[in-house]
């Protein structure tokens, strides 16, 4: 299997159909639109080389070439989602994911099937998943058909990064890591 993260930098959650006490108020915006979505694309020259045998990839230890991310912040809500060259991001030391593990992830597979045509096994239900999770550590809410929609154009953007093997897929990875600097447990404002 290739190994691949999908950082949303503030990517993604919330809630199901509950209603919501004042406190929970606060969290809730307007979600990230696909229509909205700015792509930058890894130069030639910049992109891995794709391993020549799926069978001796380890799990997590290949990467594609592009990455998705979108930020929150509690007083402007979502901003406009991103994909771009796989990069590293930088955090404060303080950051509320390293100290207090404000963060949450899920996993799901694209993968090539009989007629080649490329598939995301079971989309909807693991955004769902996605949002219950956030809804329970009280994240921002999501729009989960927007979020499907993004990592279809990333999967499309790597569609040769998906394994032309019945064995093998493309590992992605939606998380959400809260980001605010504090030292001390407190509610988030900013998540990545």
């Amino acid at each position: 299997m290739l190994g691949r993260h999908l950082l949303s930098r503030s990517t993604l959650l919330c809630s199901t159909t509950k209603k919501y006490t004042v406190f929970e108020k606060r969290f809730i915006s307007t979600t990230f639109k696909y229509d909205e979505l700015e792509i930058i694309r890894a130069e030639p020259s910049k992109m891995f080389e794709k391993p020549a045998d799926i069978d001796t990839v380890k799990f997590g230890h290949v990467f594609s070439d592009h990455m998705m991310e979108v930020d929150w912040h509690i007083e402007k809500g979502w901003e406009k989602p991103v994909i771009s060259p796989l990069h590293n991001f930088s955090l404060h030391p303080a950051s509320n994911v390293l100290h207090y593990a404000i963060e949450l992830f899920e996993g799901m597979k694209a993968y090539r099937g009989v007629d080649n045509k490329i598939r995301i096994f079971r989309p909807e239900q693991n955004m769902e998943r996605m949002r219950r999770t956030a809804a329970r550590s009280s994240l921002p809410d999501f729009d989960a058909k927007e979020l499907i929609n993004i990592i279809s154009k990333l999967v499309k953007i790597d569609k040769e990064w998906v394994p032309y093997s019945s064995t093998g897929s493309l590992y992605l990875r939606p998380t959400l890591i809260g980001t605010d600097v504090s030292s001390f447990y407190k509610l988030f404002t900013n998540i990545e």
